[in-house]
């Protein structure tokens, strides 16, 4: 079975794109759900939703993905930073402006890297930062249940 602990590494085959932080890979023929670590992509009803899907979709889709666990979520989902031909995925979606650091998960050293890349997507105007004030996905979840 796959690794299931903090800090464990595996590689897995993606074979679907739930949106732009969640995966569903397939290791030792079962089926795990893959939540991206550290960061939070708009929701399905947010801006840039579909955007951030499909990077996520266009990036890794069918292709082989090393995966470092974090933890399990209260969904039953893994919890890990996915990396493809050596880059961070969770990185990616920051630079390209389709995420946020998630200020409530994110709390270890590179989270403060993490951050600089948001900042300079956010000041280069690129994906979500083209709205002048998006609104994070965690504060959007408490204004739509």
């Amino acid at each position: 079975m796959a690794a299931t602990s903090y800090g464990e590494n595996f590689s897995a085959q993606v074979v679907k794109v739930i949106d732009g932080d969640t995966i569903e890979v397939r290791c030792q023929e079962k089926k795990l759900r893959i939540r991206l670590w550290g960061i939070d992509t708009p929701e399905h009803q947010q801006g840039f939703s579909r955007e951030a899907q499909e990077f996520t979709r266009q990036r890794i889709q069918g292709r082989g993905v090393e995966l470092q666990t974090k933890a399990w979520d209260k969904y039953g989902r893994l919890v890990a930073i996915v990396s493809v031909d050596g880059d961070s995925l969770n990185e990616e979606l920051l630079r390209e402006g389709l995420a946020w650091v998630h200020i409530s998960y994110c709390k270890e050293p590179i989270c403060r890297e993490w951050r600089q890349l948001e900042k300079k997507a956010r000041q280069g105007g690129r994906g979500l930062w083209q709205d002048t004030h998006p609104v994070p996905p965690w504060k959007w979840k408490q204004n739509h249940r």
